[in-house]
């Protein structure tokens, strides 16, 4: 037989061998492998919102032993900036160009609508992820990932911006901003999945993330050693909820009592000693909000400390479990060809108010609890049974020295801390000051990896880098170039960098953006910016808002907008949202359902119909729920009964009917009727059509139910109903539930229980 070349018309590129007509006349061929003999293996480490001087190698009490290995073995920065929110700062992250470019201007929840605020990132801007798959790279993502539109995380998809869909090959970890870390809403690749344990049997985040991330590394390494991996640790610490287990709660019992100004005076004097302020910085004067410790009342001295020693357990349980994991690579020979870099997503958060917070929902909602309703329940600051974040004071402190907080433009929110280590490229022990950027990241790694940004991806042409690679400013520090002028803007909070010089604006919510007075700081010799010289310098304080407006206009940082997180996400839904209907129809054995994809009820006047089956008295259980410990509300039979349990903040009201679900066939209804001028209203329960119970709410949710999401059958994960202990699914028959949204302008329908939609 004679033999042939293979027909250019099926032929792959990349085959140089020949096809005759059997085996035995071909000879073929194989592609060849990326080479990756030289790649080193990358990890990112992500914390969430903890502040510039809370970890012990920036100058706190706070044990970090593993964190501060790092720092000790690497280089720490102590000029690095962030963006001042969690989604934007993951974005540039992750692709190397601002936050408003790549269409993450805000929060993952929220399409505004215009460009720099879809809630994803652009495919224009293919992630670190992206690129490195295609060089051989083996990817991995574990713990938080908030980079997909938050009503996009259901098992309807699309998954485009899921992990998996953004250049990982395998992910395990939560989609939210937040999750309880002893119930959390968790995804392994692209389906959702049930914690492994129940906190009674030791359960907790922390540890099975990093569980899985070993789990990932053993894996791979197993199986291909010799090719790189890139591996991005999210973790869910220290974003509120605090919950850390109750041993390290208690190893930091009355270390706090001392306030928050001495231990800010402690950190400040111990960062001066360790080289990450300079000498000559000066401790700002207390933010607006925060008093001075010995003026506050005894009470306060004594609840306020409990929300710090909650904290420090979490952030020292996270080290504890980052260290496992650090051991483990070095154990398999994998952790001095890894680069490693550690960051913090933006500064502490002020989230907690005055006197700190028991429930995340709360402050969402434009509420935050008084100093009273706080000390009636110091015994739950406890990391279990509240969702706690800490008062204003003590995100200051942990923001040491800086000023303002996470969603500010100051300092405080925007320089956080930053470790990088591997040998051999990264200095061992010692500190940068030149500033840098999160978007800097990414042009780091693919110059130490010798690899090209793509110019196109996929067949999408792509957008240049904002970031420049850090690696002079770690080789040569005195003669790296300085880095072009970068901006920020959150929330209408506005700042730009150049040349060592700083102009920043704070916003008021609600207020003319016109009237924001534009600060100027040298921060050459001004690290804490505690002095304003725009009245010395108003030529270059105009010129460097200039060219605020000049950057806003390049990354599509405008329509500026100051709006609420849950005002936001309630109003703006894009037309092809699964929200974005006012009749919904679940299912029975749905798993659990993200509270970005449920009905929008807060501040709406609405109504839960389904056909049940009874066949005995105990025929008791949970129709659906929503929410947790915190806030939500639940619909069940209970001793026979229909009950409603509305949740609010933790407080329940309970409205049970008059008379029992009958044994049998029967349709089953709650209606809420909203009051026209405020957020109260009245509970109507119904039973085939008849009213057989009734009650009022004297205040519901404005925006946002609860951050975590819906159960329908059961009350899964974090209980939403008062008491709960466990799922208490229903135990009768239900095929499906109906929920449905009311136009509030509209009048309300006459059929009030009606099984429609809702037949078994």
């Amino acid at each position: 037989m004679s033999s042939v070349r293979v027909s250019e018309t099926w032929a792959n590129d990349d085959f140089a061998g020949e096809i005759g007509r059997t085996y035995r006349d071909s000879r073929p061929s194989w592609p060849a492998p990326p080479p990756t003999g030289s790649l080193p293996n990358v990890m990112f480490v992500v914390l969430d919102d903890t502040g510039f001087g809370s970890l012990g190698c920036y100058g706190s009490e706070i044990s970090t032993p593993a964190i501060d290995r790092l720092a000790r073995e690497g280089t720490r920065f102590s000029n690095f900036h962030a963006t001042a929110l969690c989604s934007p700062t993951r974005a540039s992250l992750l692709t190397g160009r601002n936050h408003h470019n790549v269409g993450l201007g805000y929060l993952s929840h929220v399409d505004d609508g215009y460009p720099g605020y879809r809630g994803q990132v652009t495919h224009r801007a293919a992630t670190l992820a992206e690129i490195l798959v295609d060089h051989g790279y083996n990817t991995m993502a574990v713990g938080k990932w908030h980079l997909a539109p938050m009503d996009q995380t259901t098992a309807a998809g699309p998954y485009h911006q899921w992990p998996l869909g953004r250049g990982f090959e395998r992910y395990y970890g939560f989609l939210e901003g937040l999750t309880d870390h002893y119930y959390p809403e968790l995804f392994s690749d692209n389906h959702a999945v049930e914690p492994a344990a129940s906190p009674e049997d030791g359960y907790h985040l922390n540890s099975d993330l990093v569980d899985t991330a070993i789990g990932f590394v053993r894996d791979q390494t197993s199986v291909a050693p010799e090719k790189p991996f890139f591996m991005y640790l999210a973790f869910g610490a220290t974003h509120t909820p605090f919950q850390p287990p109750a041993e390290y709660v208690d190893r930091y019992s009355g270390v706090y009592d001392a306030g928050w100004d001495e231990i800010r005076r402690r950190r400040f004097e111990r960062q001066v000693e360790l080289g990450v302020v300079p000498p000559g910085t000066e401790l700002p004067p207390h933010n607006e909000g925060v008093e001075a410790w010995d003026a506050l009342s005894p009470e306060a001295r004594r609840l306020y400390p409990k929300f710090q020693e909650v904290f420090a357990g979490f952030l020292e349980h996270t080290d504890r479990e980052l260290g496992r994991l650090l051991d483990y690579l070095e154990s398999i020979g994998r952790l001095d060809d890894t680069m490693v870099v550690l960051v913090s997503d933006n500064g502490a958060s002020q989230e907690g108010g005055p006197h700190g917070v028991l429930n995340t929902t709360m402050y969402e909602n434009g509420h935050l609890p008084g100093l009273d309703e706080n000390l009636a329940r110091i015994t739950e600051i406890d990391g279990f049974t509240t969702h706690v974040n800490y008062p204003l004071g003590w995100a200051e402190a942990a923001n040491t020295p800086l000023k303002r907080y996470k969603q500010n433009t100051h300092a405080g929110g925007i320089r956080t801390p930053m470790i990088m280590r591997f040998p051999g490229s990264v200095p061992e022990g010692e500190i940068r000051d030149q500033f840098h950027h999160v978007t800097d990241i990414v042009p780091t790694v693919l110059d130490v990896a010798g690899l090209d940004a793509p110019t196109t991806y996929r067949g999408v042409d792509q957008l240049a880098l904002d970031g420049v690679s850090i690696r002079a400013t770690l080789e040569s520090p005195d003669d790296a170039p300085r880095r072009p002028a970068q901006y920020f803007e959150t929330l209408g909070h506005r700042a730009i960098w150049k040349d060592g010089w700083k102009a920043v604006a704070y916003h008021a919510m609600g207020t003319d953006f016109d009237d924001d007075v534009w600060e100027l700081y040298h921060l050459d010799t001004d690290f804490s910016e505690c002095h304003d010289l725009a009245g010395a310098h108003p030529d270059l304080l105009a010129e460097l808002v200039a060219a605020w407006w000049a950057e806003a206009g390049r990354n599509g940082v405008l329509p500026l907008d100051d709006r609420r997180f849950a005002e936001r996400s309630a109003l703006n839904v894009r037309p092809d949202s699964p929200r974005n209907r006012s009749v919904f129809t679940y299912h029975r054995g749905m798993h659990h359902l993200g509270s970005a994809a449920a009905p929008m009820v807060a501040g709406r006047s609405f109504e839960i119909r389904a056909a049940v089956g009874r066949d005995a008295p105990s025929d008791n259980g949970v129709l659906i729920a929503h929410g947790s410990v915190n806030s939500g509300y639940c619909l069940m039979i209970d001793d026979g009964l229909l009950v409603y349990d509305f949740n609010y903040y933790g407080s329940h009201t309970v409205v049970r009917s008059d008379i029992p679900v009958p044994i049998g066939e029967a349709a089953v209804a709650m209606r809420f009727d909203k009051n026209k001028d405020d957020t109260s209203g009245r509970v109507r329960l119904f039973v085939d059509g008849d009213e057989v119970g009734s009650g009022s709410l004297s205040a519901t949710f404005e925006h946002l139910v609860a951050f975590q999401g819906l159960d329908v059958g059961a009350d899964g994960l974090s209980p939403a109903r008062e008491g709960g202990n466990g799922r208490y699914p229903f135990a009768g028959r239900m095929d499906r539930i109906v929920v449905e949204v009311f136009d509030d302008t509209e009048p309300a329908s006459s059929d009030v229980g009606s099984t429609s939609g809702g037949t078994r």
